[in-house]
């Protein structure tokens, strides 16, 4: 039988896994939301601040997928290498 702090450390990781795949995934659907925003007034000095603005925010939000995703894949790569 293996050690209990053992098999709650393996459940920490499986819940911090779950959690950056979850938060991967609603990162990319808010990044395509911010992708389609569309201004009240177009052709304005506001509007195309807050196009770029957007723009800026949904690559941010790319990245910041693209990074819980790979830490997500490593630590599930890690967890079944333990077994």
């Amino acid at each position: 039988m293996a050690h209990p702090l053992r098999n709650v450390a393996r459940a920490a990781l499986i819940g911090l896994t779950g959690g950056l795949v979850v938060s991967a995934f609603a990162l990319v659907l808010a990044a395509f939301g911010n992708l389609n925003h569309e201004c009240q007034f177009p052709e304005t000095l506001e509007c195309s601040f807050e196009l770029e603005n957007t723009a800026h925010i949904a690559r941010l939000q790319s990245y910041s997928a693209l990074g819980c995703a790979l830490v997500g894949a490593g630590l599930i790569l890690f967890l079944r290498r333990g077994k």
